[in-house]
């Protein structure tokens, strides 16, 4: 994470958030200014969806330094079931594990934990969390905001909230999945036995890398939750092609959603949940022989819906131009025919996949 590393800049952020402390009775959040290094952050979340179960496993670097937290490879996890039962993780790459049983689904009321070893031998263990009553989205859809000449595209979510005393919290995560079709050579040049058929490329991306999208709700009776606003995208050359986004919501616990709650105040900086900000958020982790110190991540167990929407570019007033022209004053594009590399050969994007999502 880029953290603004003159002093002078790093005092008055404390500062800050030394004030939003007062004024918004935050609790918990502990500074570690000097003890930045060196921190365990584990951090996966439990659904009751089949599928990977992932949980990263780091250390991470001081914030000064400017690097990436690194990953902890060689670590032993597993989750445990209120019954007793144990379901082990393999680590399918250095720092991220995986549930063996890619066919378990967690089950509503049932309560879980995290246990992780670690190589060196350090032992964590996570709070209780129970599975809570899955929460049906209504739906997703975009819509379009102009302001000042900018195009931005929001995409909504609508969802009944049941009636429940113990109150309703919600988590979403929007992944953006947009397409580019390579140029059709052949036509252009009226050779079809020189070029093949232009390929057609998906990518797939997080539009929002530090965006924490929550809500919650103590109210006793049911309502319409409407027009939620679960992503905001401005409008890039992307969208000359149709753009998917697929809604992924997550019914958390009241401790889950206070955990985001707290990241969401601290202003989402740049960098991801892994990297260490001037203030540290402990989770519901702890080291077993030190069960008062809570490391940095969070064990979340969730109940999951998806919902899928798209946009293309008659979406927007204002029109979208195409990244794809050709520009004679770009010699180095010449080996392709003066078009962008990208867009002569969509397989030249950077984690491009010519597969057709089952949802597109």
């Amino acid at each position: 994470m880029k953290w603004l590393t003159n002093s002078f800049f790093q005092l008055n952020y404390l500062c800050l958030l030394l004030c939003l402390l007062c004024t918004g009775c935050i609790k918990e959040l502990n500074f570690e200014l000097g003890k930045q290094e060196d921190l365990v952050v584990i951090f996966g979340t439990l659904s009751d969806q089949p599928g990977k179960h992932l949980f990263r496993v780091t250390r991470t670097n001081a914030f000064e330094k400017q690097v990436d937290s690194e990953p902890i490879s060689g670590a032993k996890l597993w989750v445990s079931d209120g019954q007793g039962q144990k379901y082990p993780l393999m680590e399918l790459e250095p720092g991220t594990y995986m549930l063996r049983d890619t066919l378990f689904q967690a089950k509503t009321g049932e309560t879980y934990q995290l246990e992780a070893t670690l190589p060196g031998g350090e032992q964590f263990r996570s709070d209780p969390e129970m599975m809570p009553t899955p929460v049906k989205m209504d739906k997703a859809y975009p819509d379009v905001e102009v302001k000042d000449n900018d195009q931005t595209l929001l995409i909504y979510s609508d969802v009944n909230i049941p009636a429940d005393p113990l109150g309703v919290f919600l988590r979403w995560e929007v992944t953006r999945v947009w397409r580019r079709t390579s140029v059709d050579l052949a036509t252009l040049f009226q050779n079809y036995s020189r070029f093949r058929p232009p390929d057609v490329c998906y990518m797939t991306e997080d539009p929002e890398l530090n965006a924490v999208r929550i809500f919650g709700s103590k109210r006793r009776d049911a309502f319409a939750l409407r027009r939620e606003e679960v992503a905001r995208v401005e409008a890039d050359y992307k969208f000359f092609e149709r753009n998917a986004f697929v809604v992924t919501q997550y019914r958390i616990s009241e401790h889950a959603h206070e955990y985001w709650r707290k990241i969401k105040l601290l202003g989402n900086l740049n960098g991801s949940i892994f990297d260490v900000p001037p203030a540290t958020i402990r989770g519901n982790i702890y080291q077993v022989d030190k069960p008062a110190e809570r490391i940095l991540g969070y064990f979340e167990v969730a109940a999951v819906d998806t919902a899928y929407t798209f946009s293309d570019a008659w979406l927007f007033p204002s029109y979208i131009a195409d990244p794809c022209r050709r520009d004679f004053t770009k010699f180095e594009w010449a080996p392709t025919f003066y078009f962008d590399p990208e867009c002569a050969y969509c397989v030249n994007i950077k984690g491009y996949s010519l597969e057709v999502p089952k949802f597109w």
